[in-house]
């Protein structure tokens, strides 16, 4: 595996061990991470998570200025395009810098250019730093009850459970009226989720919310530092899940939409 794949699979598993750094030999995608997280002028939480997943050695404090310093400085594209031996690690390279830009389950016309930039640099397509994007962030939209029945028969659970059992805690109290139930989903004993014909209901980090179909803009495919799973609507509200355990949901609504999900 290589040293950006090894990265990839530290990010994208919340369960993963730390990787020993090597400092040196790992600085330019360091110093790629640090300018892409500090590109607004700030370093926000769930990026810093980002980081603190990448530099585990370093404390709260340490990590805030070590960001800073890294910002501060050039970014050396030099270093990446040695790190970029090869196409297949060019590619992962963007996939890496996509984790970072998308943490929020949103991006911004200023950080899609920079994915643009990294990617002429190293004789990328146009196309790739959308299509790594849409690895991470997926548009959402209005779902037939059909194509919702048919992910349930084709969704392969991880650790949530689906039920058939109504739903009896604060959740069932958050669904608008009529609405029809298609299945609870548990984590143990525990209620997270129901899925129904016209939405999902789903215990988030803000508490119990319902969202329908149609009002999903985006969400995130694959787990993020802070969070497992990002939700954001098209009136600008972000639900997220922190728990890793809760990642099944991207997949479900990758299956709902006729997508993939992404290898665990």
């Amino acid at each position: 595996m290589t040293r950006v794949r090894e990265y990839l699979a530290l990010i994208d598993d919340p369960e993963h061990a730390a990787l020993a750094s090597d400092l040196a030999a790992d600085a330019p995608l360091f110093s790629l991470l640090a300018h892409l997280a500090a590109g607004d002028g700030k370093v926000a939480g769930d990026e810093l998570a980002l980081l603190a997943r990448v530099r585990a050695d370093l404390s709260r404090d340490e990590l805030m200025s070590w960001t800073e310093r890294l910002a501060a400085a050039p970014l050396d594209w030099d270093g990446l395009l040695r790190i970029g031996a090869t196409e297949e690690i060019r590619w992962d390279v963007l996939r890496l810098a996509a984790r970072m830009v998308c943490l929020d389950g949103e991006l911004a016309e200023e950080e899609l250019g920079v994915m643009q930039q990294l990617a002429h640099r190293f004789s990328l397509p146009s196309t790739a730093p959308r299509s790594v994007l849409d690895e991470v962030i997926a548009r959402g939209g209005a779902v037939d009850e059909p194509l919702v029945r048919d992910a349930l028969r084709h969704m392969w659970w991880d650790v949530l459970m689906p039920s058939r059992d109504p739903l009896e805690s604060d959740l069932e109290r958050a669904v608008p009226p009529g609405c029809r139930l298609l299945c609870s989903i548990r984590l143990d004993d525990d209620e997270v989720a129901g899925l129904y014909a016209e939405g999902l209901v789903a215990r988030f980090d803000g508490g119990a919310a319902f969202v329908a179909w149609d009002d999903i803009q985006s969400y995130t495919r694959v787990p993020v530092p802070g969070a497992a799973f990002h939700l954001r609507t098209r009136d600008g509200r972000d639900h997220a899940m922190s728990d890793p355990r809760l990642r099944d949901v991207g997949a479900l609504l990758d299956l709902a939409h006729g997508r993939k999900p992404i290898p665990r």
